[in-house]
Parts: C-alpha cells; sequence; structure tokens
C-alpha cells in the first residue's frame, strides 16, 4: 500500500517555507504602508494596524498552508496514478497480476485482478456475465424456451 501522506509543516522545503513567512509578513504590513502613503499623519505602529497587519498575517499563513497541504496532496496523487499506470506483469492465460518484486514461479506471487485493484484504490468489484460469454459458456441455455428452463420431463 501507499505511505500516508505526512503532516503538512514537515512535507515541504525549507524555502516554501521561507516563502510562506515572507509572504505573511508582507501582507501584514500592507495596511500600514497604504497608510503611511496615503496617511502620513497615522503612526506606523498604530494599535490598529498590529491588529489588521496580525489578522492579515494569520489569515494568509493558514491559507498558504492550506495551499501547500493542497498541492501536496494533489503531487502524491498523481505519484499514485502513475504507479498505477504503469506496466503490470499479468498472466496472459488466467489474467493474474504478478506483485512487484516477487518470485514469479510461486503461485503466492500471483493475485487476481479484482483484489490488485482492490488493494491499490478504493474500487469495490460486482460480477455479472456480458452476453457474448454467456453465449460462449451457456450455450445450451440460449436456445430453451423460459417456460421450460426449470421443467423436469
Amino acid at each position: 500500500m501507499i505511505p500516508k501522506a505526512s503532516p503538512v509543516l514537515f512535507s515541504h522545503s525549507a524555502i516554501q517555507t521561507v516563502a510562506v513567512v515572507a509572504f505573511a509578513l508582507l501582507l501584514a504590513n500592507v495596511s500600514a504602508v497604504v497608510d503611511a502613503v496615503l496617511h502620513p499623519e497615522i503612526p506606523y505602529f498604530d494599535r490598529e494596524h498590529l491588529i489588521v497587519g496580525g489578522v492579515t498575517a494569520l489569515t494568509s499563513l493558514f491559507l498558504s498552508i492550506f495551499m501547500l497541504n493542497f498541492m501536496h496532496r494533489l503531487r502524491r496523487a498523481r505519484e499514485r496514478i502513475d504507479r498505477l499506470e504503469a506496466m503490470l506483469p499479468i498472466c496472459a492465460n488466467c489474467k493474474r497480476i504478478r506483485k512487484t518484486g516477487s518470485d514469479p514461479h510461486a503461485i503466492e506471487s500471483w493475485q487476481t485482478i479484482e483484489s490488485y485493484i482492490t488493494e491499490k484504490t478504493k474500487t469495490e468489484f460486482s460480477h455479472g456475465i456480458c452476453p457474448e460469454c454467456r453465449a460462449s459458456f451457456y450455450l445450451e441455455h440460449e436456445h430453451v424456451p423460459e417456460g421450460e428452463q426449470h421443467r423436469d420431463s
């Protein structure tokens, strides 16, 4: 099975961490910088600037961490899809799949395609029979009238 994703704070590089913190600090100062230009009489470290800047910094930090977590999960999902799309060693006759890194001559190394897909994804199977297989495997049932299928003669 594919291992679970690690927590978001430890899943990205130091460069991403520095970029997120720098982005949060930049956004925290936007209100104060705008007021410094448009209203120079308001001090840079005004109480309102500190509150608005703090809330802005925390919000941008939260959203940035959420975005990094989403990107990490998206990257992991893409890697999983790529692994599932890779070539599989499959028996030409019975369609069993050989487990990765196992002995091709051992019977326990092979599993049904249903169990392989169920193990790797959240897919569950229900079985039926297509008309072509029904015709080739159950030919005697094709020509018996419906009322006479279960009649004992």
